[in-house]
């Protein structure tokens, strides 16, 4: 089946980082899909690799699949591996910020792990464009902030958020960008949803990690290597390199007793009937 083989397809462009992250908490990602109505037109919007779009194919008894995105690289390979699926689908090239559909033609739009890469105001309203009154926008993001929780040296627990923050604003300008969560009920309300409501996400690893979880931390850990330990201290940075070497005796992917934990937050929103 379609669905089965999906699961473990992971390109060799795509964004390892993300791609670790999907397949180590799999389980749990199809477990927030599994929240959305079972029937009528869905959309998928950015559907990037589709990770989500094959969770959603899944999902649905009846109605329609439609998954969006302005790459093309990414879609042949969706397409192909929807073209078994018992739901009508469609994968579209188009802009998440003039989608080529008529007014209300949704009754369920999902964007998941994609506002960084979008002007959130802006993707929103479109979004409630094309829903119909009584549709539901639900939207997965994070806060950088408070998204993977790791036992770091106490030292290290307050300079790593400080270091994000700096190189943030240095690669965007602000420092919201990297966490969308933190604004997104504001955003949601401004575009013109109603009902907002959000559901925090724990979830939760305990070492001996699986492989697939070893995989993502060691892309989470490399991510901040290169992205926040520039703008450490050289006394925080000699601190980060203990903890995050795996061939390090204090690193924290040594030890037998570590427990990660990443926060999401999940939003459901409803355009006024």
């Amino acid at each position: 089946m379609f669905w089965e083989a999906s699961l473990t397809l992971i390109m060799p462009d795509y964004d390892d980082y993300q791609s670790s992250f999907h397949t180590a908490f799999a389980p749990e990602l199809a477990q927030l899909v599994a929240m959305l109505p079972r029937t009528g037109r869905v959309i998928d919007v950015p559907c990037g690799r589709g990770f989500y779009t094959r969770l959603l194919a899944r999902h649905l008894q009846t109605g329609t699949l439609t998954a969006v995105d302005a790459c093309e690289d990414s879609l042949p390979p969706l397409r192909a591996a929807l073209a078994d699926a018992t739901t009508e689908s469609a994968v579209l090239k188009a802009d998440a910020y003039h989608l080529p559909f008529a007014d209300a033609a949704f009754d369920t739009l999902w964007c998941a792990e994609s506002l960084i890469s979008l002007e959130p105001p802006r993707a929103l309203r479109e979004f409630i464009r094309v829903l119909a009154p009584g549709g539901i926008a639900a939207v997965l993001e994070v806060d950088e902030f408070h998204h993977v929780l790791l036992p770091w040296p106490v030292e290290l627990e307050a300079a790593l958020p400080r270091a994000l923050l700096k190189a943030t604003r240095q690669k965007h300008g602000s420092g919201i960008k990297h966490s969308p969560a933190r604004r997104l009920r504001a955003w949601l309300n401004e575009a013109g949803f109603r009902a907002v409501r959000r559901r925090l996400l724990p979830l939760e690893r305990v070492t001996p990690f699986d492989e697939p979880t070893q995989a993502f931390l060691r892309h989470h850990l490399e991510y901040l290597r290169s992205f926040a330990r520039p703008h450490l201290s050289e006394a925080h940075q000699t601190l980060f390199d203990r903890a995050a070497d795996p061939e390090a005796a204090a690193s924290i992917v040594r030890k037998t007793d570590v427990e990660l934990t990443l926060m999401l937050a999940l939003y459901h929103a409803r355009k006024p009937a």
